[in-house]
């Protein structure tokens, strides 16, 4: 008898003894399939979240036309295809398919530096046009300019993918293709000296960041750093937040001059020429490009009656020898003054290597020569918005909503 209740009581141990390893093992099982869970629904939130970020990447190269790039882009990780990105890949094909030989006339806008206090230099209720409102823009008006440019249709295109010699050195004008709705803009920043004082950017400079930023002096003395103290920053940060305004991040071309150094910085020192060409690369790296202004910027020099065709050789040669190291090689210049050489004193830029000619002329022809390109600008600036504001309204835009209350107004405000 005692036998038998021994084994019934060790059958019944090994029951719930057998009972509590399945329970284990289930609960084991259980919480490792929550576990499987919990990690597939991590790699699928994860895939989600890569997924949204090379959409948006992807997208941001669209609007800018690196449709290849996005192309690209799209199809780098098989694992992140799906519907969505498949309807973005469609819609950059048609984008592609709908491209159209643009054959209308080309523009071109230039600007000096921006004015950031207008109420140091025009404290009064009325005052009278002087330099700083004929030949400037206020930062204010420039922020309100880029978005009515970019509603009227326009794209920031380079010159030199406008213009080329071909391969048997003649001048031709190569094909434009863009969307239906868009035209392409040539832009231009003249004389960034910047050594207009206050009121004005002092000079650039890379931030503890990294990033480019202006110094800026105020009206009250004190020194603040900036990223939208002049023309390069405020459009670097428009082509951010709007690529489609940029074709493949094209911004526009920077006319140097030599006589008082570039950016703020003089060139009289190693350390100067230094800092300077950082600003220059890292402005290359962000879609600029540079142009001779001539070194002197005088008109005595390029224009008077009494100038001489060496007067312009010396002229060019200083900055061939003390701005072309600073900013790098180009074949393009930016007249001073804008005025269009004639006769041997143009060709002294010709064979100097500069075969893009850049002037002044509001009507903005684009001439093509065999062996050089002229090409005319309207200046965005104070002398526009008076005497030019019929022709600003037509191509650009609006006068009256950009213009600064404190900008003088000239009686032959057209």
């Amino acid at each position: 008898m005692k036998k038998t209740k021994s084994i019934v009581i060790l059958i019944l141990l090994l029951l719930i003894t057998g009972v509590n390893v399945y329970i284990v093992l289930e609960y084991r099982q259980y919480a490792l399939l929550a576990e499987l869970e919990k990690t597939n629904a991590e790699i699928m939130r994860n895939i989600e979240y890569e997924r949204q970020e090379m959409l948006i990447e992807a997208a941001h190269l669209f609007k800018g036309f690196f449709y290849e790039e996005a192309l690209t882009r799209l199809n780098e990780n098989p694992n992140l295809i799906n519907d969505e990105t498949r309807a973005l890949e469609a819609e950059i094909h048609e984008e592609i398919n709908n491209l159209v030989l643009y054959e209308g006339p080309i523009r071109h806008v230039f600007l000096h530096s921006l004015v950031l206090y207008p109420e140091f230099f025009f404290p009064g209720e009325s005052p009278a046009p002087s330099g700083y409102s004929d030949y400037f823009a206020f930062q204010s008006e420039f922020k309100a300019i880029l978005p009515q440019l970019l509603e009227r249709g326009y794209v920031l295109y380079s010159i030199h993918d406008i213009v080329r010699l071909n391969e048997n050195g003649v001048m031709e004008r190569l094909d434009i293709y863009l969307p239906p709705d868009r035209m392409p803009l040539v832009l231009s920043k003249d004389d960034p000296t910047l050594h207009y004082g206050i009121g004005f950017a002092n000079r650039f400079i890379i931030d503890e960041d990294g990033e480019l930023a202006t110094e800026v002096i105020t009206p009250e003395g004190e020194t603040i750093i900036t990223h939208d103290g002049d023309v390069q920053l405020v459009l670097d940060q428009f082509v951010r937040e709007n690529p489609e305004f940029s074709f493949r991040g094209v911004k526009g071309i920077i006319a140097a001059t030599g006589y008082m150094g570039i950016f703020g910085y003089d060139l009289q020192t190693e350390e100067s020429r230094r800092d300077a060409i950082a600003i220059v690369e890292r402005m290359k790296e962000n879609g600029w490009l540079f142009a001779n202004h001539s070194y002197s910027h005088s008109r005595s020099v390029f224009w008077s009656p009494n100038t001489q065709v060496s007067d312009i050789e010396r002229d060019t040669q200083l900055w061939r020898e003390i701005m072309m190291p600073i900013v790098g090689e180009t074949n393009i210049f930016i007249s001073p003054h804008g005025f269009l050489l004639q006769g041997a004193k143009r060709d002294v830029i010709i064979n100097n290597g500069f075969d893009i000619y850049l002037m002044v002329d509001f009507s903005q022809p684009l001439i093509i020569h065999d062996n050089l390109v002229i090409m005319g600008r309207i200046e965005l600036g104070g002398i526009s918005m008076m005497w030019f504001s019929n022709l600003l309204n037509r191509y650009f835009f609006d006068v009256e909503s950009v213009i600064h209350p404190q900008r003088p107004r000239s009686t032959t405000w057209d």
